[in-house]
């Protein structure tokens, strides 16, 4: 697929612009697919680290719940629920970052300890995205990926 199959240069810089069904479809199916094989690796690696038999009930548990959060998560992130959601057609999904701290969990202590550490980190991000609106300032654009001025001016995705 070339670019003037989906626009000019000038059509593909405007954030409104309209590319046709048929690239729409592919280019949204790539990102399902990319999104699936990224949510459910994590949930494999964990359930293998707790000692789950690949493909066992156990693991199979932990990769349905995975995909069933990414999924509500997505539909918070596009439909919106009140002050919650970008209200953008964006997809959710589990994260690698925090892997590493899970692995070390769930050898040391299970994985009832992992479930409540998850609970405990959930609550403290709540918490976390109820104030990073006032305290964002005190960090630089490079951290935040959002500049004062796109701030100012209600731009989701800040592009200086």
């Amino acid at each position: 697929m070339t670019n003037t199959e989906i626009g000019t240069a000038e059509q593909l810089k405007d954030p409104n612009h309209e590319i046709p069904l048929g690239p729409r479809t592919a280019l949204g199916v790539q990102h399902v697919l990319a999104m699936f094989a990224s949510n459910v690796t994590p949930s494999i690696i964990i359930a293998g680290a707790a000692g789950f038999a690949f493909g066992g009930e156990d693991m199979v548990y932990l990769v349905q719940m995975a995909m069933l959060f990414a999924g509500v998560a997505t539909l918070f992130q596009t439909i919106g629920f009140g002050p919650i959601g970008a209200r953008l057609p964006v997809m959710q999904g589990t994260s690698f970052a925090f892997v590493p701290i899970m692995i070390g969990i769930v050898k040391t202590s299970g994985m009832a300890a992992l479930f409540g550490a998850v609970i405990v980190a959930g609550l403290f991000h709540t918490f976390l995205g109820s104030v990073i609106g006032r305290i964002r300032h005190w960090f630089p654009p490079l951290v935040t990926g959002h500049c004062d001025y796109c701030h100012w001016i209600g731009v989701v995705a800040c592009r200086h």
